[in-house]
């Protein structure tokens, strides 16, 4: 087919020559069959088509944003006579990237590496590859679609935070709440009496026996869990919001289960079957995938998070929406403790796209410093970047070892 050039040398080449036979100027005429020659030589020259066979490999499969990525490719010349020069173009979610590839020798093998943009998060989808052919003056070009598609799984970043305390300090005629498992505590051992133990966990009989204070020892056998609950809301959370709001529940997913937990992710609007059918897998490759979309009102995230699986930590990544809190709060009673992170990116220093600065709040415009409130069984952060929730979530979870 004809390039943009080509189909104007073709105008070009019609009008001198009907012009030049109406007026009577056998230059013109001239000059207007030899462009109408030249497309039909371009057109000639791209009939040949090489017979070429591309294999892509993508190394590695999976990164975190902003670590090197490469997509290779191995170019065979599968006919025996040389193939002429042609360019390898490789669709990166829907941007090209070309490699010029000179003269192929028959049977001749070469690789291509093509470093690929990794500063943005996302499922990225490549292919298929294309081989372009251009005449000398650029004025045709014929394409070739040679392999498939692939996916390029470009992760949040996961920052070092501590995970949620394993243990759990049990008061057995504390408040029922709506979570708690009957039977979930168990008889572990007897071991003498420590100054700070509970009285009511002597047990008598052993202590008389033995001539000392023994004390019941109990465990809870309820496996520990965390639900992070992330809100796509796009009225809710600007882009550089969402970005920020998905990194703080990738590194809360990950040190929960580097932490021994149980962890469930729910996120608002969330189509799990395209993730599974692009081949995700894990919490991470789900987050990668995830947009923002257009859901609205605070019902839809409620009705999630009271969906979600009770006991354990349920953290709600959302960003600064008045009422949120109030809504979230009556939940204390189905989990065993909810975190609530508001992000406001919109409130940090426009020079500071990066993460926060250790910097004293005060009137100048300086960036907010990160803020912890806590209730029972509830706290809720409020951070204007991924640093500033991570020193916050410390506090929360009582600075725990990082994973």
């Amino acid at each position: 087919m004809l390039t943009g050039s080509g189909w104007a040398v073709l105008l070009g080449a019609v009008a001198l020559t009907v012009a030049g036979l109406a007026l009577g100027y056998p230059t013109l005429t001239g000059v207007g069959v030899a462009a109408a020659v030249a497309v039909a030589c371009a057109l000639a020259a791209i009939l040949i088509r090489p017979r070429i066979s591309v294999t892509r490999t993508i190394t590695p499969h999976r990164v975190t944003v902003g670590e090197p990525a490469l997509i290779r490719l191995d170019v065979h010349n599968l006919n025996r006579f040389p193939a002429p020069r042609f360019d390898a173009v490789e669709q990166f979610d829907g941007t090209p990237l070309r490699v010029r590839v000179a003269p192929l020798a028959g049977r001749q093998r070469r690789a291509l590496h093509l470093p690929v943009p990794t500063a943005r998060r996302g499922l990225v989808r490549l292919g298929p590859v294309v081989v372009e052919r251009y005449d000398l003056l650029g004025l045709a070009r014929r394409a070739q679609p040679i392999s498939g598609q692939a996916w390029l799984w470009i992760r949040p970043r996961v920052h070092p935070v501590p995970a949620v305390p394993r243990g759990v300090v049990l008061d057995f005629e504390g408040r029922l709440t709506d979570q708690s498992a009957r039977g979930s505590t168990a008889f572990a051992a007897l071991r003498e009496y420590q100054p700070g133990d509970d009285p009511r966990h002597i047990h008598w009989r052993s202590s008389a026996r033995r001539g000392t204070l023994l004390v019941r020892e109990h465990v809870d056998t309820t496996e520990p869990t965390t639900t992070v609950l992330l809100d796509t809301r796009g009225n809710v959370l600007t882009p550089a919001g969402f970005e920020v709001a998905v990194e703080v529940a990738a590194s809360v997913a990950a040190a929960s289960t580097r932490g021994g937990h149980e962890v469930s992710l729910v996120a608002v609007g969330e189509d799990r079957q395209a993730v599974r059918e692009a081949g995700g897998y894990d919490v991470l490759d789900r987050l990668a995938a995830l947009e923002r979309s257009r859901a609205d009102g605070n019902d839809v995230l409620v009705r999630l998070a009271e969906r979600a699986r009770p006991g354990g930590t349920l953290v709600v990544v959302s960003g600064a929406e008045q009422g949120l809190v109030a809504r979230l709060a009556p939940l204390r009673r189905r989990f065993s403790q909810v975190v609530v992170v508001q992000l406001d990116a919109d409130r940090a220093d426009p020079g500071d796209v990066g993460p926060d600065r250790a910097r004293p709040a005060g009137g100048d415009g300086s960036t907010p410093v990160p803020t912890v409130t806590r209730r029972a069984g509830l706290a809720v952060v409020r951070a204007t970047h991924v640093d500033g929730a991570v020193r916050a979530w410390s506090r929360v979870v009582g600075g725990g070892t990082a994973c």
